[in-house]
């Protein structure tokens, strides 16, 4: 299985937190990846997906920004998925109203690799947190990769909303590695 999360990716405006950086560029080295943007709706700022394609191709990499709410994508056409960041909720609607769910299990357990950057790296446990509403919900139709639910940017979350939190989590710090899930 080759999921790995990451707080801010390869989103060079983070340079303080770029420690993952140089394991995706030798992770997606001759790859084709499709860049997933809609953690962030349409209307939103969705800049980290385009700084994400411009680190990729500064590296030779073949990137696409694919928004699954307009177009459809073919995931025979690439070996990674870079899932941005955002809210995991509206990742997660996405990824349901494009019926591509089981698809992206299957690419997972066919070998594809999963980069997921803070909100497209929670989706990766069967629960997780929704952020949108100001309240801490915790939705259920996650990927089921890891037993704990997903929780990155641990270290900058205010001490009101850990207070919240289960204790049995994944923490992803913001200068953390590039890290490796396994079942």
């Amino acid at each position: 299985m080759n999921i790995y999360l990451t707080a801010y990716g390869i989103d060079t405006r983070y340079i303080d937190y770029m420690n993952s950086h140089d394991d995706i560029i030798n992770i997606l080295k001759n790859k084709r990846v499709a860049i997933i943007p809609n953690a962030k709706l349409i209307n939103q700022d969705r800049t980290n997906s385009i700084v994400a394609k411009e680190e990729l191709e500064k590296n030779n990499i073949t990137a696409n920004i694919i928004d699954i709410d307009k177009e459809l994508i073919d995931l025979n056409n690439y070996d990674a998925l870079y899932l941005s960041g955002g809210e995991p909720k509206y990742l997660m609607d996405s990824i349901n109203n494009a019926n591509i769910f089981e698809d992206i299990k299957k690419f997972i357990d066919n070998g594809g690799i999963i980069i997921g950057q803070s909100a497209g790296a929670m989706i990766f446990c069967k629960e997780y947190y929704d952020t949108t509403t100001g309240e801490l919900l915790i939705m259920n139709n996650g990927f089921d990769y890891s037993q704990k639910m997903i929780v990155p940017h641990f270290d900058n979350l205010p001490f009101e909303l850990k207070s919240k939190i289960k204790d049995d989590i994944f923490k992803i710090y913001d200068n953390d590695r590039l890290i490796k899930i396994s079942k």
